[in-house]
Order: structure tokens, then sequence, then C-alpha cells
């Protein structure tokens, strides 16, 4: 594995756990109870061709906070590493 390789891997890593450390938090069970009741509101408020095109737009709105969020934590992390070499911490 190249170094590039190897870093996108431990980048995907450190992502994947604080992702499931938040979804231990409280606020996850929150905002997850309150998705399951859009969900089944979605089922007996539309019709059939209504509820498919809001599932459609809810998954690709989950699919886009998901790429943001990858990217976000990858900058984060270099701007961290930036920050720390410029402070001198870092060699």
């Amino acid at each position: 594995m190249n170094p590039n390789k190897e870093f996108d891997f431990f980048i995907d890593e450190l992502l994947t756990r604080a992702v499931g450390e938040f979804k231990s938090t409280e606020q996850y069970r929150l905002l997850k109870e309150k998705l399951e009741i859009m969900d089944r509101d979605c089922e007996t408020m539309f019709a059939k061709n209504e509820r498919e095109f809001a599932i459609e737009c809810f998954e690709l709105i989950l699919h886009v906070d998901g790429q943001e969020e990858q990217y976000v934590y990858r900058k984060g992390l270099q701007d961290c590493v930036w920050l720390l070499k410029t402070l001198g911490v870092l060699v």
C-alpha cells in the first residue's frame, strides 16, 4: 500500500470511529427517533409516487451530507497538521 492510500485508510478509520462514537450519544438517538417519525409520516401522508420521490430526496441529502462530512473531517485534520507545523510543534 502506498503512503497516500495508507493515509486515506487511516483517515477513513478515524472518521468511522468518530461516527460510531456519535451514534452512541443521546443526541444521535433523538435525531434517529425523529427520522423514524418522519419516515412513518411519509408512509401515511404521501401517495406512493410522492413517497418514492421523498425517499429519493432523503437518500440524496444523506449521501451529500456523508460526502461533506468526509471532506470536512479530512480538511480539519490537514488544517490541524498545517497549524501545528506553523506553530513549530511539528517539524
